[in-house]
């Protein structure tokens, strides 16, 4: 039983080409996952304020929600392979150059902000791609197994980021500069996994123009009605359900007695309990009852996060978190399985940069989100985002049971008859 488990599980990663995508991959979100920590913790160790966590965090948005459906666009028109490769390298540049300026004392809040509007800008394009690439090296029943292997490996990197972020940054010689330096080395590994596979071919262009592409992929989304309910899904939940982020170093430090650097903790116990979950559901990508666990996936982040607003404790805090990142794992691995498996291949790149928009508008709502913190509360935010996540996903759940309905209510197409007439 549990070599067939083990078998299901990890079905994708016997396809060798897959596999070294997938290693590459994984550290690379290792140390943007590890960014998104030291980032919240320069922000507000620079001003001991949230706006200013809201406004490192607006750079990576706004870079991201304007270039990233033109970024899909592209992915879909050329070699894979070297826009990840050349966007793998800038990423690992930027990281060196904050870490100088952060071992120099010359780093301020704009020039953090201006390395995430890189970041994002650059991950606008090697993101859609990357996801793409995947429909390309899998397919059949391997694709939902396949998407579902890099949500596992993101969320490992989420077990293993606030753990190392921390030794990191504990330790006086290294610090937030040293991690930053650290995350940059990390990419000399990526690059090398990037050599190792065969390079890609562009796909011809369904369009006249990048522009005619881009109208192509939103007019696909729109003709599939469940595609359409899945992509804005996303947006809402990723929006509203991962901004409290923004505000968890505020609520560390002024609500539970906690330094903003503990705030890794917090992750560490949410991404635990994302890593069974998502090891359990590998497997079930593709399976009939997909659409229900995402939805109960969303509604556990919720609840969880509300949980969390009204936790009179780190300890409590710690457990709804570990609550909150099985919840979170469940709706990510499903609903970007589900996407991929509505969508046809040639718009993999333009249908998965829409995806990534709502990274960019949980970035670019950080801003006003840390403000209202800063005016309301820490707590009176977060609970407010949770009543958010509830609703968005209350809605596409009753939109879902009107497409089952619908669908049910068709009649069946008639038999053909063999012989002709």
């Amino acid at each position: 039983m549990i070599s067939r488990w083990f078998q299901s599980t990890f079905q994708s990663l016997q396809n060798p080409q897959y596999r070294t995508l997938w290693m590459g991959t994984t550290v690379a979100f290792l140390a943007f996952m590890m960014s998104s920590i030291v980032q919240s913790i320069v922000a507000f160790d620079l001003t001991g304020k949230n706006g200013a966590v809201g406004v490192v965090a607006l750079g990576q948005g706004l870079a991201t929600i304007v270039i990233s459906p033109f970024g899909g666009v592209i992915a879909d028109r050329v070699s894979k392979r070297r826009l990840v490769l050349i966007g793998q390298t800038i990423i690992g540049l930027n990281f060196l150059t904050v870490g100088i300026l952060i071992v120099t004392d010359s780093i301020t809040i704009l020039t953090l902000a201006s390395s995430t509007f890189v970041m994002g800008a650059v991950f606008s394009f090697i993101g859609p791609a990357r996801q793409a690439w995947i429909g390309e090296l899998v397919s059949g029943d391997e694709m939902g197994n396949a998407i579902a292997m890099q949500q596992v490996g993101m969320t490992l990197t989420r077990v293993i980021g606030p753990l190392l972020t921390a030794a990191l940054v504990a330790i006086a010689f290294i610090g937030t500069g040293g991690a930053y330096l650290f995350m940059s080395g990390m990419f000399g590994y990526v690059i090398f996994t990037l050599t190792q596979l065969p390079g890609t071919k562009a796909r011809p262009s369904g369009g006249k123009s990048i522009l005619g592409d881009f109208k192509l992929g939103f007019s696909h989304i729109a003709s599939r009605p469940r595609l359409a309910l899945l992509v804005p899904l996303f947006m809402g939940v990723i929006m509203f359900g991962f901004s409290y982020q923004v505000v968890l170093p505020g609520l560390l430090e002024n609500e539970l007695g906690h330094d903003a650097e503990d705030m890794g903790l917090l992750f560490f116990a949410g991404a635990l309990s994302g890593l069974v979950v998502t090891l359990v559901v590998a497997s079930k990508a593709s399976g009939p009852n997909a659409w229900r666990m995402m939805f109960a996936g969303a509604i556990v982040l919720g609840v969880s996060l509300g949980l969390t607003a009204l936790s009179a404790t780190f300890w409590q805090a710690m457990v709804m978190m570990f609550i909150a990142g099985a919840g979170s794992s469940a709706f990510q691995l499903l609903n970007n399985s589900l996407i991929m498996q509505n969508a046809d291949q040639a718009y993999y790149g333009r249908v998965m940069s829409l995806t990534m928009m709502a990274w960019g508008m949980n970035g670019l709502v950080g801003f006003p989100i840390g403000l209202a913190a800063d005016a309301f509360g820490e707590r009176e935010t977060i609970f407010v985002l949770a009543l958010l996540v509830v609703a968005v996903t209350t809605v596409a759940m009753m939109i879902h049971v009107s497409l089952n309905r619908r669908s049910a209510s068709q009649p069946a197409p008639l038999p053909t008859l063999a012989g002709g007439d």
